[in-house]
């Protein structure tokens, strides 16, 4: 039994290298938590659990030292901030804790691979959920509330424009480059986000169609920075897009 118990415990420990990651992680946790608990100030109470969050992403990050860079600290606040707003969606069910608990283990994951430079495969897979995350509710609250479209499309421009900025950062030579790129790119999907408001789709839907485009568009983005770019490739990427469009398309309830 002891020589099983050896192995386990070390790979306990080189998960969680630092208890600072596993610490914040529960913060985040507790904080979903008590957001749908406490009604009361709710708004308030929000900025506070998201500011404490966002100082500690921050402490953690900077654990790093040189190797550190502030853009890292983007998905893992992009990360909280949509993690809480697409529970609001969500049902009050037993569901709910497990839906919290997932976005802990994820969380946990974006501050160990997700957030730092060496893990590019990493933040690529991470960054589609996290886009996911903060890009339906804001079109949630434009199909829920009717809130004017200028509104979404305010929110949307910057999120996209963020999460591509931090993961095309890797790949070009200078943080203006990885800018202008990131700018263009959340703008025109900002412009298909406006689109979709014309048509019946769910949120839901629309929130899968543009996290799609994103990422054939950051992908043949990226084999352009890196001189790999061939005609094989943009067929593909398109192929794989469209065939996730469709589905989507197929699959949805056209109100």
């Amino acid at each position: 039994m002891n020589t099983r118990v050896g192995p386990m415990v070390k790979s306990l420990v080189y998960l969680f290298p630092s208890s600072h990651y596993v610490l914040l992680s529960l913060f985040l946790f507790i904080g979903l938590e008590l957001l749908f608990v406490i009604h009361n100030w709710l708004f308030l109470l929000f900025f506070i659990f998201l500011a404490i969050l966002i100082i500690g992403i921050f402490l953690i990050r900077s654990e790093e030292g040189k190797q550190f860079h502030p853009t890292q600290t983007i998905l893992p606040t992009l990360a909280a901030l949509g993690f809480a707003a697409l529970a609001i969606y969500l049902p009050l069910t037993a569901y709910l804790h497990i839906y919290f608990l997932l976005c802990v283990i994820l969380f946990f994951y974006i501050l160990k691979h997700g957030a730092k430079q060496a893990y590019p495969t990493w933040n690529m897979v991470i960054s589609l959920a996290v886009l996911f995350a903060v890009i339906a509710p804001a079109i949630g609250w434009r199909f829920t509330l009717y809130t004017p479209v200028w509104t979404t499309l305010a929110l949307i421009f910057p999120l996209i424009s963020l999460v591509a900025f931090q993961t095309l950062l890797r790949y070009t030579k200078t943080p203006g480059e990885a800018g202008i790129i990131a700018l263009s790119l959340g703008f025109t999907l900002a412009q298909v986000v406006w689109i979709l408001q014309f048509l019946p789709l769910h949120f839901i839907v629309q929130a899968g169609l543009i996290v799609a485009l994103y990422h054939i568009a950051t992908q043949l983005v990226i084999l352009v920075i890196e001189r790999n770019i061939s005609r094989r490739s943009i067929i593909e990427y398109s192929l794989v897009g469209i065939g996730a469009i469709v589905i989507l398309a197929t699959t949805a309830y056209w109100s």
